[in-house]
């Protein structure tokens, strides 16, 4: 009768099988996401930045996740200039409208 089990070399171990799939899709080019998430903390205002970060980017939307409604009450009077200071570190014009959102951190 033959024997059905496969030797030890025939397999691998999980953590190889994945490391490899990551690495084959992994992004070598940061994304403009990851870019301005980069650049948040010196673009808003120290004591604001530990209580909104940004989550996605659509199309020329950002999309900010922050701790609180009064953090976002201050946020949206500096919109304009975060929109103009996140593009000018972009170099080019990326974001057009920020939109917030309160959840956890």
């Amino acid at each position: 009768m033959a024997d059905k089990r496969r030797r030890q070399g025939d397999y691998a171990h999980i953590s190889e099988m994945l490391s490899g799939i990551i690495n084959s899709i992994r992004r070598e080019a940061p994304t403009d996401l990851s870019r301005i998430r980069d650049e948040w903390d010196r673009v808003v205002d120290p004591a604001i930045a530990p209580y909104a970060r940004p989550e996605a980017l659509k199309n020329e939307t950002l999309l900010v996740k922050v701790a609180s409604a009064a953090v976002i009450h201050r946020l949206r009077f500096m919109t304009p200039d975060l929109i103009e200071a996140i593009n000018r570190n972009m170099g080019e014009d990326r974001i057009t409208e920020i939109r917030y959102t309160t959840g956890t951190l």
